[in-house]
């Protein structure tokens, strides 16, 4: 449904009507909520085993127990700090990270997702990290953390004052920031996205 001021997905008026429209039970069957509720319960059950009781269940790295040693293999094996190459994920919100609800988005939109993800992750991320553009090499290949110039951890805490703004000078003593190879890139695209909306409005809705 598309309104002048609101977009319904399908997905979501499915939720509404289980939620609050009234049925009468059919013969051998569930009625939208009793489904609902099951699913929900099952959702939750699962669930608690990779995000409460066994989180190595979130990304099963099997070239990584092979080379348990292995800077190589971590980073391409790894699920939670490298490229995932292998890696079985069983936890639906890793699995799903990089495209939401695939349920609110139609096949080509999911596909396009998809690919771009392919290209930043498998080609693009790689070839810069070890082609060491800016000295990609001395930082991991995926962390989400920030570092210094040397690829220590960033104290972030002593460029910081009391009020939780910059301290100009403790910055100037400390060094620039630096990122993994990954969120630069994804940064960088994330900025990029903005542009890219205001061009596609242009191309498709300028007439």
């Amino acid at each position: 449904m598309n309104h002048d001021c609101s977009m319904w997905f399908v997905c979501m008026l499915c939720i509404y009507r289980a939620l609050h429209e009234k049925e009468e039970r059919p013969k051998g069957g569930l009625t939208r909520n009793q489904f609902f509720l099951i699913a929900f319960t099952c959702s939750f059950a699962y669930y608690v085993l990779p995000g409460y009781l066994f989180p190595m269940l979130t990304s099963l790295s099997w070239i990584c127990w092979i080379f348990p040693t292995s800077i190589l293999a971590h980073q391409l094996g790894s699920g939670l700090h490298g490229l995932g190459i292998g890696a079985i994920g069983l936890d639906w919100s890793s699995i799903s990270s990089y495209l939401g609800s695939p349920l609110a988005s139609p096949w080509f939109a999911t596909a396009n997702i998809a690919a771009g993800f392919f290209l930043v992750m498998y080609v693009i991320t790689p070839v810069t990290y070890w082609l060491n553009v800016y000295n990609a090499k001395t930082f991991p290949i995926f962390s989400d953390d920030l570092f210094t110039s040397t690829g220590q951890s960033y104290n972030i805490s002593a460029i910081i004052d009391s009020n939780f703004r910059l301290d100009i000078n403790a910055y100037e003593g400390e060094g620039p920031l630096y990122m993994s190879t990954f969120f630069a890139i994804y940064y960088g695209i994330n900025f990029a996205c903005l542009t890219a909306t205001i061009v596609h409005v242009l191309l498709f809705n300028g007439r």
